[in-house]
């Protein structure tokens, strides 16, 4: 069975309009140092799995956080927007893992500047969604 974020990965890169704005730019976890901008970052932040009596049934909600980055406001905004297009209310076939819903739990963006890099030529916007599928 895949993994959720190599499908979140793949299913990114697949769409023009996000690869478009910041080409293979999509990181898992944390933005490389000097990396350019605008990118992606995507990291999981927590998975549910549903249990019955006789054990696991396979079934999983999980969250992915993504941050987008880009240098201006309204730039980051944009790109964060293209996420939420790509991903929100999304169900199907998502690079081989059968999604059965796509949820938005959160959207916000970072007050003041909080990258490593402290660069204040970059901002950042974040949006989670929560992911179902059956991994089984």
């Amino acid at each position: 069975m895949k993994d959720i974020c190599q499908a979140v990965y793949e299913y990114l890169c697949s769409r023009k309009d996000i690869t478009a704005r910041v080409k293979d730019r999509i990181y898992p976890i944390i933005l490389p140092q000097s990396a350019p901008l605008p990118a992606i970052v995507y990291a999981p932040v927590l998975a549910n799995y549903d249990s019955a009596l006789q054990g696991d049934t396979g079934y999983v909600r999980q969250t992915v956080q993504f941050v987008s980055h880009d240098t201006t406001y309204k730039k980051t905004r944009e790109l964060s927007r293209l996420i939420k297009k790509a991903l929100q209310d999304y169900k199907g076939d998502m690079c081989g893992l059968n999604i059965q819903a796509v949820f938005i739990k959160s959207d916000y963006e970072y007050n003041g500047n909080t990258a490593l890099k402290f660069d204040t030529e970059e901002y950042m916007s974040s949006i989670e969604f929560e992911i179902h599928f059956n991994e089984k």
